[in-house]
């Protein structure tokens, strides 16, 4: 069993209770007190939860300092009444510092399908082009999904068989 210091216990409270206020500020169309609110304890938990060490070294990696900044730079802007656009470039800031850890992986992002739009969005279209399937040769199989609306392979389908009472109904 992993044992949970007291101050990791508050931090999970505290953590929980910025996301809620994240949530809150959302539905409230984009209350910029409650999101400030939300961020800040958010923040402040998570700093509980881990530690100001690795709290700061999580954030200040050299490979994360882009996810990094618009993750902050979202809080500031949060911070400066400008709920929406803060909102936005947090998002992507949160989704960027993250995805390394493997948690955020959606079956769309993990089939890397060409016929996901969502590609684009997720920054996979150079990927894309050098892992793309030529047309007719199995297209629909490399998104991993048969119900696509097109034929998967060039083959013949076999004739329905008379089995049954199928051949008795005709008239």
């Amino acid at each position: 069993m992993i044992s949970i210091s007291e101050g990791q216990k508050i931090g999970v409270g505290i953590t929980g209770f910025g996301v809620f206020f994240i949530l809150f500020g959302t539905l409230l169309y984009f209350d910029s007190v409650l999101l400030a609110f939300g961020n800040l304890l958010f923040l402040t938990g998570l700093s509980f939860i881990i530690g100001l060490r690795r709290t700061f070294s999580f954030f200040f990696q050299r490979h994360k300092l882009k996810a990094t900044s618009f993750f902050l730079g979202g809080v500031a802007l949060v911070l400066l009444r400008w709920p929406f656009l803060g909102m936005l470039l947090e998002t992507y800031g949160f989704f960027s510092l993250f995805k390394t850890l493997g948690l955020l992986r959606t079956p769309a992002r993990s089939h890397r399908c060409p016929l996901s739009g969502l590609s684009w969005v997720l920054g996979e279209s150079e990927t894309l082009r050098q892992t793309e399937v030529a047309p007719g040769k199995g297209d629909a199989r490399a998104c991993g999904s048969a119900n696509v609306g097109m034929a998967s392979s060039n083959r013949p389908r076999p004739e329905p068989s008379r089995s049954g009472a199928a051949h008795l109904r005709r008239g």
